[in-house]
């Protein structure tokens, strides 16, 4: 194996074994379970480049609005587009199933059934990117999802550990 084969051998980002890359009913590509998920178990593990907030507006212009910020001035993205269809997206959901555990770890925040799909609300790892409509259909959903959803004490609240550490650390 040459050092070039090494990011096939291990890749930039891991998904666990019980999910799978699908046509998402939410938005694009997501991630569903092909086996039952506990609350706790460790879903993904992010990884790829970093991309300072300066660039990342040309960075999405050619992948796609992916990753996530790290610090007020850099983001953690995806490799390639091709990382993206290897170990997939997670879309963004008001009433989500997993969260933050760490910087790069994503774990289960309820139990999950066989064929949900795996998403995150985008208020837990950004607060760079435009407004959008959201298209979760949850019970309690915002409707339009803003870079300043983090702020909302009630999100805050409810979902508080399962932020990132670069938002978590700027709590009040």
């Amino acid at each position: 194996m040459t050092e070039k084969d090494l990011h096939i051998r291990w890749p930039h980002r891991w998904r666990h074994q019980k999910t799978k890359v699908i046509s998402s009913k939410i938005n694009g590509l997501g991630v569903a379970t092909t086996k039952p998920i506990k609350a706790g178990e460790v879903v993904c593990v992010f990884g790829g480049i970093v991309v300072p907030l300066r660039e990342i507006k040309q960075y999405r212009a050619k992948v796609g609005h992916i990753g996530f910020q790290v610090d007020d001035e850099f983001f953690l993205v995806p490799h390639t587009r091709e990382d993206i269809t290897i170990t997939g997206a997670y879309n963004h959901s008001c009433d989500p199933n997993i969260g933050f555990d760490g910087t790069i770890k994503i774990i289960a925040i309820k139990d999950i059934k066989t064929g949900e799909e795996l998403s995150l609300d985008y208020a837990f790892m950004e607060s760079f990117f435009e407004p959008f409509e959201c298209e979760c259909n949850s019970q309690n959903c915002r409707k339009i999802i803003t870079p300043d959803d983090w702020k909302k004490p009630e999100l805050q609240r409810k979902y508080g550990e399962y932020f990132s550490p670069y938002l978590k650390a700027k709590f009040s």
